[in-house]
């Protein structure tokens, strides 16, 4: 197994534990909105625009190597039609048709809400360019909201690949979205992606900024303490850097009552450097998985 599957096993069994609180966590993104638009094979690209054509790059887009193409397509079904939908490069494995459900309603389709590759039972559509025309079998979805995020940050805000949260989106008629899908990658920009009915459900506003949710499960710190004192802990004294500290009925033993509002991997290591023995962690701290590591490694107990 790799370190990403084992945090993920981790999170769901810590999730089962303890009293349930919505954390907003302290990283901003900004709320990008995605029109309509195809992902084309290399194959689909030379029968929709002649032999040998190739996706000429309009501007790029904030995922890294992605582009707006100049070139532009219509999507046919026997219901209906939309024309000038755009096309994104570079061209992929498989033809990928992304709509709104307002889009899909208007041509007639019943498409899946799925994350993007997943077009396993996505619907059919008719793909007309100037020089030909490709039916795009299993390629229309309705994309689900996500927010692309890099291994880096994912860490420091305790967020693994796939994880669902909640975000605020803002606008005249803001709204909390929920089940949006964390996609953790080397290679992502960050920022979240929704569709035009998402974004005009909240009215949302130019260049908007978001934070996600996560819905944790967390003690009171002070049953961490009671269980403490029940076992023959000393009263808490106060160390010189202000931080809490219980003194257990042995030398060894103390009990650091950490108030800040995240723990890193650096603020794991300050604390074993300072012999610290049990955390007394308060409720909506946040941990980082690195940091857990570090901590359970050199025998160092978290009290929730």
């Amino acid at each position: 197994m790799n370190k990403q599957q084992i945090e993920e096993i981790i999170f769901r069994v810590l999730s089962q534990y303890g009293e349930e609180e919505m954390q907003e966590l302290p990283l901003e993104f900004p709320v990008e909105v995605s029109a309509r638009h195809v992902h084309l094979t290399e194959e689909a690209v030379e029968q929709l625009f002649g032999t040998g054509a190739k996706l000429t790059p309009k501007r790029p887009l904030s995922q890294p190597g992605q582009f707006l193409s100049e070139e532009r397509v219509t999507l046919v079904t026997s219901k209906g039609r939309i024309e000038n939908v755009a096309v994104l490069g570079p061209a992929r494995s498989a033809i990928q048709t992304e709509l709104s459900l307002t889009d899909c309603r208007a041509l007639g389709l019943q498409a899946p809400l799925r994350m993007s590759g997943d077009l396993e039972g996505a619907a059919d559509v008719y793909i007309f360019g100037p020089k030909g025309v490709v039916f795009a079998k299993e390629s229309v979805i309705i994309a689900q909201a996500h927010i692309h995020i890099t291994p880096a940050d994912a860490e420091k805000i305790g967020i693994v690949n796939g994880q669902k949260v909640s975000v605020d989106l803002p606008g005249e008629r803001s709204m909390v979205m929920d089940d949006v899908i964390c996609r953790v990658s080397e290679e992502a920009g960050l920022a979240m992606h929704i569709d035009f009915d998402e974004a005009n459900g909240c009215m949302l506003k130019k260049n908007a900024m978001a934070k996600m949710r996560v819905s944790r499960k967390v003690h009171s710190p002070k049953e961490a303490v009671q269980e403490n004192v029940t076992k023959g802990a000393k009263p808490c004294t106060t160390d010189g850097n202000g931080a809490s500290r219980i003194a257990t009925g042995t030398s060894k033993d103390s009990v650091k009552e950490f108030d800040g509002k995240l723990i890193t991997e650096a603020i794991a290591r300050q604390m074993i450097a300072e012999k610290v023995t049990q955390i007394a962690m308060k409720k909506g701290i946040i941990i980082t998985p690195a940091a857990k590591d570090v901590l359970r490694q050199a025998g160092v107990k978290l009290l929730w």
